[in-house]
């Protein structure tokens, strides 16, 4: 057997034993386990294998922004309007390009301005989108039931369903049940696979959104008042770091669009997203409000299952937060970290150790590595007991 076949096995072990263990502690001695998954494009991927990674999402051709003038005008100012070709590192250059134009008005280029940029930005996002819904199924909700519908008929999707569903049944059977959901997610994917996935596993009657805890309480959520999407027991976190294709700012704050928008829609009302760039700029109140969110949580977090995020160096704040598991090495004892990845094990393991950089001299937080698919790993411990 490969080695790596060996390590997945006694990884696959490691989560099950530790799972049964932290359910079999008696909550009146301390407080119900929690477990994260950070979920980075891999785990899309593994849900629906046309989801782009490895930054294919924002590789753009010239013919894209045809009918975007504004970013043809800010192409032609900076002199790039003879690219036919944007690669994922120019894409980056381009959106540190306009952030740095935003953030510094008394060094901007003569022909931008506050609107020209803010549309071009827009104009960036709901680029971004177009691309993203041409890829690929981004599981929009039914516009009479409020249900995310899509089938989940592949054997990776059947897996990743019955995952989920036996850890939420074993939080049922321990007692914990809907008073303590036993795991949350945090990503930097816009999509809506997470939402979708739920939907198939909570079996429950009102749509799955209602008792999701987003960081932020929007005012409408599909065209209707909060007031509207009753039951909201909002005690589950899915927390998306980067914004998503749902979340709209409006004057007041936020409202979230799960049904599908044409294309002139979108424009009119781009959705909220951070877009990869050389210094990332987060200033919107929206990450203001989720970041804290997104530490507590880390914080009380007892295992970090991380699915198809490579940790890049560039994502300088995102490692900041995900480095909050435990802000000193006496935080991290007793916690674990499961990596689930397709690329280099060597080069993950790296970067973990360099966000916990106590770890091989304490051996806290505990990490685990599993070198494959997210659905292989979802059906290697279906097939050997669950997590019962």
């Amino acid at each position: 057997m490969p080695s790596t076949g060996i390590n997945n096995a006694a990884t696959v072990d490691a989560f099950q034993r530790l799972i049964g263990n932290l359910l079999k502690q008696d909550p009146e001695h301390r407080k119900p386990p929690v477990v994260t998954f950070w979920c980075g494009a891999g785990f899309s991927k593994a849900w629906d294998p046309r989801s782009p990674t490895d930054g294919k999402l924002f590789a753009i051709d010239l013919d894209d922004i045809r009918d975007f003038p504004n970013l043809q005008h800010v192409m032609h100012v900076i002199g790039w309007e003879d690219y036919r070709h944007l690669d994922f590192e120019r894409f980056k250059n381009l959106r540190y390009v306009l952030d740095m134009q935003v953030r510094y008005p008394d060094i901007r280029n003569r022909y931008f301005d506050d609107q020209n940029l803010r549309l071009s930005i827009s104009e960036l996002r709901t680029l971004v989108m177009r691309r993203f819904t041409a890829a690929c199924d981004i599981h929009n909700v039914d516009d009479a039931t409020l249900r995310f519908t899509s089938p989940h008929d592949s054997d990776g999707q059947r897996a990743i369903t019955q995952f989920f569903a036996a850890l939420e049944d074993r939080a049922g059977h321990a007692g914990l049940g809907a008073s303590w959901p036993l795991y949350h997610f945090l990503t930097t994917n816009y999509d809506f696979t997470i939402e979708t996935i739920l939907e198939h596993v909570y079996r429950q009657d009102a749509p799955v959104f209602g008792r999701l805890y987003r960081g932020v309480t929007p005012q409408r959520i599909c065209g209707g008042t909060i007031w509207e999407h009753l039951p909201r027991t909002v005690d589950r976190n899915v927390i998306k770091i980067n914004g998503g294709f749902e979340i709209l700012p409006t004057r007041e704050g936020f409202d979230f669009e799960y049904r599908q928008r044409s294309d002139a829609q979108i424009r009119q009302q781009p959705p909220l997203l951070i877009l990869p760039s050389q210094v990332q700029d987060y200033d919107e109140s929206y990450f203001h409000q989720v970041f804290p969110k997104a530490v507590r949580l880390l914080r009380e977090t007892d295992v970090l299952v991380i699915v198809g995020y490579s940790m890049p160096h560039e994502d300088s704040l995102v490692r900041f937060i995900l480095r909050q598991l435990a802000e000193s090495p006496f935080d991290a004892t007793g916690k674990h970290v499961f990596v689930i990845d397709t690329k280099n094990h060597a080069t993950i393991k790296s970067r973990l150790e360099e966000m916990f950089f106590y770890l091989p001299r304490t051996g806290w937080p505990r990490e685990h590595y599993y070198s494959g698919r997210f659905e292989d790993f979802c059906q290697r411990i279906n097939e050997t007991g669950g997590v019962s």
